[in-house]
């Protein structure tokens, strides 16, 4: 169930957002294994985001929100975002931030219900396990 939201100071095309929106989607499902249709992604362009006082030069501001956020993990995902970004908005890896920030089960609403409700627990093992189990399903 990650949520990433990136803020960019430049405008782009329909097309190019959502060909960055595919790539994070299929980044993160790869790199941390979660199904693609828990993974969602939002992109603001046209943003007040300035590094350096430079509002001129492309730069973005990335937010990921996930239960679990291991070392591992976050270490990839800021290679592969970097990449993406700098690939589809020409932003270079020095001109952005990525914040990854853990939330528990129970801060979290989703179909009507909390995820802590749903998967039975905030527990972080028994989330990975949880994890695991819809993967198989649904491959």
């Amino acid at each position: 169930m990650p949520f990433v939201r990136i803020e960019t100071n430049h405008h782009f095309c329909s097309q190019t957002i959502e060909d960055v929106i595919t790539e994070v989607t299929e980044q993160i499902h790869l790199i941390k294994g979660d199904p693609t249709k828990m993974i969602s992604v939002v992109v603001h362009n046209d943003s007040q985001v300035a590094f350096d006082g430079d509002f001129q030069t492309p730069a973005a501001i990335v937010q990921v929100l996930n239960a679990t956020m291991p070392r591992d993990i976050t270490t990839k995902l800021t290679e592969s975002i970097s990449d993406i970004l700098l690939k589809q908005f020409q932003i270079p890896p020095h001109r952005m931030y990525i914040f990854f920030q853990e939330f528990t089960m129970h801060l979290v609403g989703w179909n009507r219900k909390i995820f802590a409700d749903i998967l039975g627990s905030d527990n972080e093992q028994q989330l990975d396990e949880a994890r695991k189990e819809t993967q198989s399903v649904n491959h």
